[in-house]
């Protein structure tokens, strides 16, 4: 029997994927939340809120870049988000070295360059399924 919380997150995940289009999202379905920015030191640490579809992620890197306020690109970063089991929801928390949070204007999900999920899904269609939203005032987007 599923309790309440995994109810919940099976019909988010469903909602999700009925809301997406094209064939990679029905396959991947990850949701990419920035949640969070706030400065460490000299570093902006990033916190992030993954949702994941249906589909065990095997392997799940992201390309992201931060411009600045200006709109001039400030840094690039690889994060590596897997693995990533059916159905899951984590928090990822990374720093931007040698940038404060007041540096960071926008985030980019510039790629997925490694992606493969159970089931023998992967490619560069990946980025496809991968959705992206912010809570925190800074714009994420791809």
């Amino acid at each position: 029997m599923h309790s309440v919380r995994q109810t919940a997150r099976l019909l988010s995940a469903l909602a999700w994927l009925a809301g997406s289009t094209g064939v990679a999202a029905a396959e991947a379905g990850v949701s990419l939340d920035l949640n969070r920015l706030e400065t460490q030191g000299g570093a902006c640490r990033v916190t992030l809120v993954v949702v994941n579809g249906p589909a065990a992620a095997e392997e799940l890197k992201t390309d992201l870049v931060m411009f600045g306020p200006d709109g001039v690109v400030a840094k690039r970063l690889a994060v590596d988000l897997a693995p990533l089991a059916a159905g899951k929801t984590i928090v990822k928390m990374f720093d931007i070295p040698g940038t404060p949070c007041a540096g960071v204007g926008s985030i980019l999900l510039n790629d997925a360059p490694a992606c493969r999920f159970a089931g023998g899904r992967s490619g560069a269609a990946c980025l496809e399924g991968i959705a992206v939203s912010s809570h925190a005032p800074t714009r994420f987007f791809k």
